[in-house]
Formats: structure tokens, C-alpha cells, sequence
């Protein structure tokens, strides 16, 4: 049996000036390109679709970080971490410093990040599991979440920074309930993610 051929749609993408987009690029880039993307090293970088799966879970954390995160800290999705000027990944949900969320932010930077997740989705493994990680040690970003479908089910798995290593540290892997005393004392329910 022959496989039909892929379809498509044409994506206007822009040619990069020289030495690449910048961060400073995104409000009229986010006008101009009709996709997901990211900016990484001065380039448009389209982003893999995501499942149902995935957006539920993104959904279901952001709501429960929101309920328990401290007056100080902001719970946003999919804004970029401003890694340098040309580099702006978008983690899936984020918890930032209140004093540096406006209504027209794009990206933050890393030390405003107190906390950044990813959902791992069919097209995100190798990025979510290896190339993110180290892109938020390097810029220092304190606490890692990755969380994994273990058959309709949430995983996290955590990490923190280890200053002596500039690496990840696992602090935990929590199924059924997530109880952790960083970025803030919290405690809530992972249920199954199904339909």
C-alpha cells in the first residue's frame, strides 16, 4: 500500500536580517507569522503541534500553581526566557516575578524565572528531555519540571540547579499527587489526564 503524500500549507516566514531576529523582533514577528514559533539563535524555529494530552496537562498545572503560588509569583504559558538577545525559548507554563509581568509581555528574563515546565509531547522528547534542560541550567534558572504521559497519566519529574555542577539535580519523579517545598510549599493532585 503506498502512503498518500504529506499535505501542507504555506507559512510566511520572513528572511532574518543580518546576525538574526531578536528578542526585541517578537511583537512584530507574533503579527507576522501565523504558526507557533520560537526564536532560537536569531532564527524562526516552528514548533511541533501538540496533542490534546498535552494542553490539558499544561492547563491543568497552570490552574493548580496558580491557586497556591504567593502574591509575588505570576503562573503564564508558553512566554519566552530571554537566553540572550537572539534566543527566547518558550517553556509550556512558567512562574515569574510579579514586578516583571506587564500586559504586553513577550519573554522574561531568566531571573525573573523561578520556574519553568515542559510537557514532553510525541514531537518534543529530545528537546523537553535533553536540549532544555541545559539551556535553563545555563542561564540559571533554579527549578526544572518535566512531565511525561505514562498512560493517561501525569509524571513529574523534578529538578533543581546544582550551583556546583551549572546542572539539573533530580529532586523527585510524583505520580497521583505532586508535594514539593520549592518554588513554594505546595501540595495537589495529578489525576488522570483522559476523556
Amino acid at each position: 500500500m503506498t502512503a498518500e503524500p504529506i499535505q501542507g500549507q504555506h507559512v510566511f516566514l520572513p528572511y532574518p536580517p543580518p546576525g538574526g531576529f531578536t528578542v526585541a523582533d517578537l511583537p512584530r514577528l507574533t503579527e507576522t507569522v501565523d504558526a507557533r514559533f520560537e526564536l532560537i539563535d536569531g532564527a524562526i524555529m516552528m514548533m511541533a503541534p501538540t496533542t490534546v494530552w498535552h494542553d490539558e496537562v499544561m492547563d491543568l498545572l497552570k490552574h493548580a500553581l496558580r491557586r497556591s503560588a504567593p502574591e509575588d509569583r505570576v503562573i503564564t504559558t508558553e512566554k519566552g526566557v530571554e537566553l540572550n538577545a537572539g534566543t527566547a525559548p518558550e517553556p509550556d507554563v512558567l512562574a515569574v516575578a510579579r514586578s516583571a509581568v506587564s500586559a504586553g509581555s513577550y519573554t522574561f528574563v531568566p531571573s525573573d524565572v523561578h520556574l519553568v515546565v515542559e510537557v514532553v509531547s510525541p514531537g518534543t522528547r529530545t528537546k523537553d528531555r535533553k536540549l532544555r534542560p541545559l539551556q535553563y541550567a545555563e542561564a540559571g534558572i533554579a527549578l526544572f519540571w518535566r512531565v511525561e504521559n505514562e498512560n493517561d497519566r501525569m509524571a513529574v519529574y523534578t529538578f533543581e540547579l546544582d550551583p556546583a555542577t551549572g546542572q539539573y539535580a533530580p529532586t523527585g519523579v510524583h505520580r497521583k499527587v505532586l508535594k514539593v517545598d520549592r518554588p513554594w510549599p505546595m501540595e495537589f493532585d495529578l489525576p488522570d489526564v483522559t476523556w
